[in-house]
């Protein structure tokens, strides 16, 4: 990566760092992950996150843990000692980072205890599972407390009874329980595989339908469920992502496309009035389509102008998509309509755009319009497949067309609101207006 690269994703960057800043992510490490060449890379990735003011809490499995079923005590006990090699191994890492803060006043402390109260899993189909063990209760006031105090909280995949046993515990188990009950605003989980079904985003309703197929078997199958069980239990955001790509952690939370597979519930992209403090975000969205002569230029006071007509997507804080509704007598004017091309995909069955044309059809209802129209350069295509028709300049209201530019030709297309069926937008890939 160049300079020239590199400034530009740190601004793309920007405000990703800013959105995530005093969040607490929850973060699974399996055996395979320590175990892999690239733990050095990955543990500076979590540094980052540390110094850029995310609250992080590890949960790390061990060698074999995941796959036990039945554990007497000398497996137990083995368990226990593989666990303690892969702390220090975490611990060294950590170690030799160069401290933070001016002057490097700032080192990173990693702090475990006694912070998950177990039960034993007792009698499955005639089978005492003796030290196996499930998660009872997790000290969810002393981690926010460690966490506050600038800490990152490692937790091992093992809890203790009252009476003072050690019990084993599925680390991917523990990783939901701990997010739901911290109130995570994420859960990240590693894998190798890059991503599920090559999907960057799914519904936890989607995802429990693949995990219905039984497409998924082992420690990967196991991780899921644990993303569908922390984002069912109000986790807002789980990330599956692949300790085989480098970097993988910092480009699927400060990058548009991400590289692994998000699970949110419903669509995650925000869709509101715009903002005075929308405007930068709208014309970065804007410009480039100006540029290619797509979109009408407006001058950023032309912007601040008209900003109560416009409404935008956001995606932590970024602006994403954005239209503009200009009321015209009984029918309003969509103008605008722009998705950045990192957000074009089907999100449970309707692309950003088609979002944005439904949010703009309930809009012009609640105002009262009897028609939607548009005046497209390029995408007459497009609205033509979701229920526009083409029309003569005529049928315009004619306080637009007086405004109308001969030198662009552009077409005119108008949608009957009071005649659409609700629900009637479906399919295909977004374009700009």
């Amino acid at each position: 990566m160049d300079s020239a690269d590199f400034a530009r994703w740190l601004r793309d960057a920007t405000p990703y760092i800013r959105a995530h800043r005093g969040r607490t992510f929850v973060v699974l490490l399996d055996a395979e992950v320590v175990d892999c060449p690239n733990l050095g890379d990955l543990v500076r990735d979590l540094a980052l996150l540390h110094a850029l003011g995310i609250r992080l809490a590890i949960v790390h499995d061990a060698p074999g843990a995941d796959a036990a079923d039945v554990v007497d005590a000398q497996s137990r006990d083995a368990l226990i000692a593989a666990t303690g090699l892969v702390r220090s191994r975490l611990e060294a890492h950590f170690s030799a980072l160069a401290p933070l803060g001016p002057g490097g006043s700032e080192r990173i402390v990693l702090v475990g205890a006694n912070l998950v109260a177990a039960k034993p899993r007792g009698i499955a189909d005639g089978v005492d599972q003796q030290f196996a063990g499930e998660p009872r209760r997790i000290a969810t006031e002393e981690i926010g407390r460690l966490l506050d105090q600038r800490c990152i909280v490692l937790l091992p995949p093992f809890g203790y009874s009252n009476a003072g046993e050690a019990f084993v515990l599925n680390a991917a188990t523990l990783a939901a329980e701990t997010a739901t009950a911290l109130g995570a605003d994420k859960l990240i989980v590693y894998d190798a595989m890059e991503r599920v079904n090559d999907i960057s985003q799914i519904s936890p309703s989607a995802l429990a339908g693949l995990l219905a197929s039984d497409r998924f078997s082992g420690a990967s199958r196991s991780r899921l469920e644990a993303l569908l069980r922390a984002t069912r239990g109000g986790v807002a955001r789980g990330h599956f992502i692949s300790w085989r790509s480098d970097g993988a952690l910092l480009r699927e939370l400060f990058t548009a496309e991400g590289v692994g597979t998000q699970v949110s519930e419903g669509d995650y992209r925000t869709i509101r009035p715009a903002r005075v403090a929308d405007i930068p975000g709208i014309l970065e969205l804007i410009r480039p389509l100006e540029d290619a002569g797509l979109l009408v230029r407006r001058p950023r006071n032309r912007l601040e102008a008209e900003i109560d007509r416009f409404h935008v997507a956001e995606l932590d804080g970024i602006v994403i998509g954005c239209c503009a509704l200009y009321p015209h007598g009984d029918a309003m004017e969509l103008a605008c309509l722009a998705v950045h091309p990192s957000h074009r995909s089907v999100v449970d069955g309707k692309t950003l755009g088609e979002r944005l044309l439904s949010h703009a059809r309930e809009v012009a209802r609640t105002r009262g319009a009897l028609d939607l129209f548009v005046l497209t350069t390029g995408a007459e295509d497009w609205f033509a497949a979701r229920g526009f028709r083409p029309a003569e300049l005529d049928a315009l209201p004619a306080s637009k067309r007086a405004l109308y530019n001969y030198r662009r030709n552009s077409r005119v297309l108008i949608e009957s609101l009071a005649m659409r069926e609700s629900g009637a937008a479906a399919g295909a890939v977004s374009s700009e207006v």
